[in-house]
């Protein structure tokens, strides 16, 4: 044995045999990534170092491909740059040597989509949502451990880190599953109602609605108290722009067919976002107190004084 080959096992005696282990020129070949970007992967910590046997040779776990394939499915399907893939690698990585010490069927749970295809993939990602949603709403944000969300969705940690670097990713997640139930109510029962000042009566009381069935998860957004930077900011501004742009091509439509005064559709919409987001916050002070039902009310008055000719 190799004085580097005796070093490398006196720090690991369960070191793989080496005919066993792959070349970077055959993960390369595997994988379809140049060495270079495969050794850049290494430098930057997007992979775990292989196993050194001298200054110009390393030998990789068959894994490796996995790990490489995975990468490249967060950069060209899922468009996450380089820093968010590095803290999802990391986290599935400890997962893939802590989990067993048969690496390679590991690494399958770990980094490899069933091939059952992509409905199961939706479902998983589904359950985790509804997981969430569960959680925060019952047992609140910071009551709620990552290990809690996984065992009530029942998927495995590599499912849940596939698409979600943490609680917080899928917090943030949440806001734009609520913004396409709204959405979708709204559709239903506005779909076939002619008047444009109707639509947005009808719309306002199932915004409030799906506030209160998630009031918990929107009150931290409203808040703004869960996250040390401005991922909520962005997001909140986000939903609010989605929102206030269908809006404000509903007022358009109103004002054009005479069922909404003349008005300016930019501003208009503005403005009465604006005060819902309020009113919203405001009920959130004290939900005991200040009564949704009043609330609803005074707003759906309050948007009809305002648009109605």
């Amino acid at each position: 044995m190799s004085e580097n080959k005796k070093k490398h096992k006196g720090k690991d005696e369960q070191r793989p045999d080496l005919d066993s282990l792959l070349k970077v020129s055959q993960v390369s070949r595997a994988t379809g990534v140049s060495t270079s970007a495969i050794n850049y992967y290494v430098r930057i910590g997007l992979l775990p170092p292989p196993l050194k046997t001298h200054k110009n040779m390393a030998y990789y776990d068959p894994s490796y491909i996995q790990m490489i394939n995975y990468i490249k499915r967060l950069q060209l399907k899922k468009h996450l740059p380089l820093d968010q893939i590095r803290e999802i690698m990391a986290k599935k990585i400890k997962i893939w040597r802590d989990m067993s010490s048969n690496q390679r069927s590991t690494a399958e749970e770990v980094f490899v989509e069933q091939e059952s295809g992509r409905m199961e993939s939706l479902d998983a990602r589904k359950r985790i949502v509804e997981a969430g949603a569960r959680l925060f709403s019952s047992k609140g944000y910071y009551a709620t451990s990552e290990k809690d969300l996984i065992d009530l969705a029942k998927v495995s940690m590599g499912e849940f880190y596939e698409y979600y670097s943490g609680k917080e990713d899928l917090l943030l997640d949440l806001a734009e599953e609520g913004e396409r139930a709204f959405r979708m109510r709204v559709s239903e029962e506005i779909a076939s109602v002619p008047d444009m000042l109707e639509r947005i009566r009808i719309a306002i009381p199932v915004a409030f609605q799906i506030i209160v069935e998630n009031h918990q998860i929107f009150t931290l957004y409203l808040e703004g108290s869960v996250f040390s930077d401005a991922s909520y900011e962005r997001k909140l501004a986000q939903i609010i722009a989605s929102t206030t742009k269908d809006l404000k091509s509903t007022i358009a439509r109103g004002v054009k067919d005479g069922s909404i005064r003349q008005v300016h559709p930019d501003i208009a919409a503005y403005a009465i976002i604006g005060q819902l987001v309020r009113l919203a916050n405001y009920w959130m002070e004290d939900p005991m107190k200040h009564k949704m039902e009043e609330i609803t009310l005074e707003a759906v008055e309050f948007v009809t004084r305002a648009l109605k000719p």
